[in-house]
């Protein structure tokens, strides 16, 4: 170079307008803030994102015996009352419980037991118990009601010259 000329001209340093280096910034503080949210699950209530709760009543189910059922349902379990089984269900919210006895008996179990009358066809007990079929391809007769705190349905179905009873207790 020689003193006459003139350097040439630098380069200016590449910086973007103003605006651009805006949208950039927003777009990086969104980032930022969306990943934090995702990995600290959200600021969202819990409740709004839990189940709805299940009720919490459960059933004194220390003694299953007959006496113990009798005591805390107020079914009246006839005498001869044969094929007794129960079973607990849904952490003792459910006491599912089955007998037969001999038709004659009918009538004094539901009386004695407080319940009214069955009626033919009406089936109270809707799902499969574990101590019985769910369709048993026979009549069946039902009555539910509410006593101190818990739901009693009981259904009545031929099984041979006896009566199967099925009772399901559940707390409300």
């Amino acid at each position: 170079m020689t003193g006459d000329e003139e350097p040439p001209p630098r380069a200016a340093p590449a910086v973007p307008p103003l605006g651009r280096l805006l949208v950039l910034a927003v777009l990086l503080v969104g980032l930022v803030v969306g990943g934090c949210l995702v990995i600290t699950g959200g600021a969202d209530d819990p409740a709004d994102t839990t189940l709805p709760s299940r009720p919490t009543s459960t059933l004194p189910l220390g003694d299953l015996s007959i006496t113990g059922i009798e005591s805390l349902s107020g079914i009246d379990v006839p005498e001869g009352a044969a094929d007794y089984l129960s079973a607990r269900l849904d952490g003792d919210r459910q006491l599912d419980v089955t007998f037969t006895i001999t038709p004659e008996q009918l009538a004094g179990f539901i009386s004695s037991s407080g319940l009214p009358p069955v009626t033919d066809g009406n089936r109270v007990i809707l799902h499969s118990s574990p101590l019985w079929k769910l369709n048993p391809g026979t009549p069946i007769s039902g009555v539910a009601d509410l006593r101190e705190g818990i739901n009693r349905a009981v259904e009545v179905t031929p099984e041979g010259d006896r009566l199967r009873v099925r009772v399901t207790l559940q707390a409300v």
